[in-house]
């Protein structure tokens, strides 16, 4: 007598199994870019495997294995037995220091490891991540980033690209015609400052961030021949007060990184050093007010939390209102921008 059983019920799990297979996924996409085949088959699409194995420099069963994954995670197309990028792939053909390409070292690099400490980092609320895997003695990633030449530059070949698509959206829809000297609070290497500088002829720019910083940021102003509008000063944003005299106030991506106490006190430190009718604008990703995403938030969370400080993560648009009016600001809108997801919150001195 014989049995026969039914066919396994898959459906139900399908999407844990895009779960699990996730991290084989994104090392398919990280090595792939490493070899650069992407931008190999942007240049001679349609190549077959022992071409593309030989162009790689990569033996036969390896070759077979890289094409694999690709073709299944939908990074490639194979007609007969040829290969072609696909629309998920073709932005990483082009600019590989810019956005999307730069995202790909810096997840490999920098927070793959890390990431595999994040019930850790919840469990003690610190960034164990970072402690274990990136060398360095500092609190932050950022710290730490001082100490491995590789990782620096990779951190900013993708955070300045991430800069420059938000800097290029937010010039055109940020209207300050009615502002004549913006503090930019953690501003960086200046691409916030430069962008709105040119945007608004008639604004001045004030750069706060940490000594070494101002000065690469000053190094560059210099070369924009912007230097008689724009200028950054070295200063601890935690532990001393920032500079009078400006009618505006920026912080660019920077209070996600940081814990709700320490944001109170950055944005309270900015309203004593603007008089009534000072702007204020908040630029972060977006969380949903009611906290059920999206994605990019509950990343950029598990990045800070675990990597980055070990107390930051993407706050709600609410939250940032809420600050505002402790701190003696009031809230006058949102604006998305950027295309990443990022969104303005905006207020005004009282």
């Amino acid at each position: 007598m014989s049995t026969t059983s039914a066919a396994p019920q898959t459906g139900s799990i399908e999407p844990l199994r895009e779960l699990f297979y996730a991290h084989y996924r994104f090392q398919y996409l990280s090595a792939a870019f490493q070899f650069g085949l992407f931008e190999l088959l942007g240049r001679e699409p349609g190549l077959n495997r022992a071409q593309i194995a030989d162009r790689l420099g990569i033996e036969n069963q390896p070759a077979r294995i890289l094409l694999l994954g690709c073709t299944s995670a939908g990074l490639l197309r194979k007609e007969e037995d040829r290969y072609f990028n696909t629309p998920v792939s073709e932005p990483l053909a082009g600019k590989i220091d810019d956005v999307p390409a730069a995202f790909v070292p810096w997840e490999q690099h920098v927070n793959y490891r890390p990431m595999a400490w994040f019930y850790e980092s919840l469990k003690e609320n610190t960034n164990v991540g970072m402690q274990r895997e990136i060398a360095g003695t500092s609190d932050t990633l950022y710290g730490r980033l001082a100490g491995d030449p590789k990782l620096e530059v990779t951190f900013h070949n993708m955070m300045g690209s991430v800069s420059r698509l938000v800097a290029e959206e937010l010039v055109q829809q940020l209207d300050l015609s009615a502002y004549t000297h913006l503090l930019d609070i953690g501003g960086g290497t200046a691409v916030n400052a430069t962008y709105l500088a040119r945007r608004w002829p008639n604004l001045q720019v004030t750069i706060v961030d940490l000594p070494s910083v101002a000065e690469a940021a000053n190094a560059k102003i210099a070369s924009l021949g912007l230097g008689d509008r724009v200028r950054a000063i070295g200063l601890d944003a935690f532990n001393d007060e920032f500079p009078k005299g400006c009618d505006a106030v920026l912080f660019g991506h920077f209070l996600e990184i940081w814990s709700i106490e320490r944001n109170k006190d950055l944005i309270a430190k900015a309203s004593r050093a603007v008089e009534p009718g000072a702007g204020i604008f908040v630029v972060t990703p977006g969380a949903d007010d009611d906290e059920t995403g999206p994605d990019l938030a509950a990343a950029l969370s598990a990045y800070f939390q675990t990597v980055a400080s070990g107390e930051g993560m993407v706050y709600t648009c609410a939250e940032y209102e809420q600050w505002f009016a402790e701190t003696g600001f009031e809230p006058t809108g949102r604006l998305y921008v950027g295309g990443l997801g990022d969104v303005v919150i905006s207020g005004v001195k009282r």
